[in-house]
């Protein structure tokens, strides 16, 4: 969490928020997030809060798994303050009067008098702040694959990644240096809609499973994305009411009634249907 929907979200929902507005405060309460890839005019690490403080918010985008907010106002003219949240990061944009984000670690207090958290209850997710083009010091950045919502995703680039492939499908799925960015929830909803059971092979697939893989991808995130928005929830909330099998472990098949079950796939949890997804 949150996975690609939820950034697309947060993005449309967040950035018009942000644009124009000016850092006046940082409190930081958890700098173990942190990572500073500047240095200051003495040649050291800059500090967090000295790099942020008095920047003014000019974009936001979505790369892959990764939220870049693009920041002016200061020299240098550009600074990017990239997040990505792994398994429990989550984002708030609240009054400075509210109450604050549960495992807070670090609050930015705008111009506006509202307050831009990140909260992370494990402490896995890393917060950067570096100059545009400098992204050799946040793993993953430069390697992801295929934005798979992008115009740059027909069934002909997929086919040629996924061609010749041995690993089990989900694994697939989620291999960002391919297919960016399906995180676990996704992944079980694209197979569902497939009819892929997880572990079956993607050298197994025929050109007809390919296509209809290729098909749920493509679907199951434009309506995961739809879902999201139209749930209309604040960013920090995760929403996954609309899953049909994440999760669902002993619950029946929305399709066929069978019982959904639950099952390990390189070390993640993956949920689905025997029936409606049978293993080859």
């Amino acid at each position: 969490m949150p996975e690609l929907p939820d950034l697309q979200y947060i993005v449309k929902a967040l950035g018009p928020k942000l644009q124009g507005r000016r850092i006046e405060e940082v409190s930081v309460k958890e700098p173990i997030v942190l990572r500073t890839l500047l240095a200051g005019p003495d040649g050291l690490p800059l500090g967090f809060a000295a790099a942020l403080k008095g920047r003014v918010f000019t974009g936001l985008h979505r790369h892959g798994p990764f939220l870049s907010f693009a920041l002016g106002g200061k020299q240098p003219d550009s600074l990017l303050l990239i997040i990505h949240c792994m398994l429990a990061g989550r984002l708030q944009i609240a009054a400075a009067s509210d109450k604050l984000l549960a495992h807070l670690c670090f609050s930015l207090i705008l111009d506006n008098g509202e307050r831009l958290s990140y909260g992370d209850e494990k402490r896995m997710g890393k917060v950067y702040v570096t100059e545009p083009g400098r992204f050799g010091g946040i793993p993953g950045y430069d390697t992801q694959g295929v934005d798979v919502v992008s115009d740059a995703f027909p069934f002909e680039a997929f086919e040629v990644l996924i061609r010749g492939k041995r690993n089990q499908a989900r694994v697939f799925l989620m291999d960002q240096t391919a297919l960016s960015a399906i995180g676990n929830a996704y992944a079980d909803e694209i197979l569902f809609a497939a009819g892929i059971h997880p572990k079956t092979p993607c050298s197994s697939l025929s050109p007809q499973e390919r296509r209809k893989l290729y098909d749920s991808i493509r679907s199951v995130l434009a309506w995961g994305i739809a879902e999201v928005e139209k749930d209309g929830q604040p960013i920090e909330v995760k929403v996954r009411g609309h899953m049909r099998v994440r999760n669902r472990k002993d619950e029946p098949c929305p399709v066929c009634g069978a019982t959904i079950r639950r099952a390990g796939v390189l070390g993640y949890d993956s949920f689905f249907c025997p029936v409606c997804q049978p293993a080859q």
